[in-house]
């Protein structure tokens, strides 16, 4: 099994596609961010204010490691070698080694942009007068993104085994909580808390705008989702062959 889920991890990291794939990723937190061009209003704010007002879009981070998740099964998918690889490597030890690899590479990535977007945060406090200032909030939405980056990426590796296609995978795990969750959060959060996304984005934003899951419920929300479609894509892998 460890091989198997090395190889998943170098197949999601190689090839010139993979650049396109976290490009797709990383612009979903640069959504977040310009969906709201009050983030930017720091005037009058205090330092841990602006920094975590600045931090927060991090918390959607889980949809682009979902996305991520699924790269490893429909890139095999659209290139038509995932029978290959089913035939060289039992299917069990094929389905949870791209579960891991993918929940990996996704942690990994995201944690990349961790980085990256603190430096870009420091920046633009800079030209504000402020300076990042770590504020216990600031640091929960580090810890809630990486968490959803842990339960995002296998809700992307399922929904790959369930579609096996790459554009399919895509409008289900970035196009659906963009146009989708969105909508639905600002005319009927009731309904919208509970979707995978934004269950999973609350975990680093809990109660966001009295409008999202606080922490207890979106970690068991997000469980049962990672649950449920694993379950589901194992079922939809042992019915059909490639």
């Amino acid at each position: 099994m460890k091989n198997v889920v090395r190889s998943e991890m170098l197949r999601s990291v190689s090839g010139l596609s993979v650049a396109a794939v976290y490009l797709v990723a990383v612009l979903m937190p640069v959504f977040v961010l310009f969906s709201d061009g009050a983030r930017f209003d720091l005037a009058g704010l205090d330092a841990g204010t602006a920094t975590t007002r600045l931090l927060e879009p991090l918390a959607w981070c889980a949809v682009s490691a979902a996305f991520v998740g699924a790269y490893g099964i429909t890139r095999e998918c659209y290139y038509g070698s995932l029978g290959r690889t089913l035939s060289s490597v039992a299917l069990s030890r094929a389905f949870w080694g791209k579960i891991i690899g993918g929940a990996v590479v996704g942690v990994a990535m995201v944690s990349g942009i961790l980085v990256v977007w603190t430096l870009g945060v420091s920046i633009v406090l800079a030209r504000a007068g402020l300076s990042l200032s770590w504020e216990p909030d600031a640091w929960r939405l580090y810890a809630g993104a990486l968490l959803g980056a842990v339960l995002g990426a296998p809700i992307g590796a399922a929904v790959g085994w369930i579609v096996r296609n790459y554009y399919a995978a895509a409008a289900l795990l970035i196009v659906i909580p963009l146009a989708l969750e969105f909508t639905l959060l600002r005319v009927a959060p009731e309904v919208a808390r509970f979707s995978p996304g934004l269950a999973l984005a609350a975990l680093g934003v809990p109660g966001h705008q009295d409008r999202m899951l606080e922490f207890g419920p979106a970690l068991g929300v997000g469980l049962a989702w990672v649950a449920a479609l694993t379950a589901v894509a194992w079922l939809v892998a042992a019915r059909r062959r490639p």
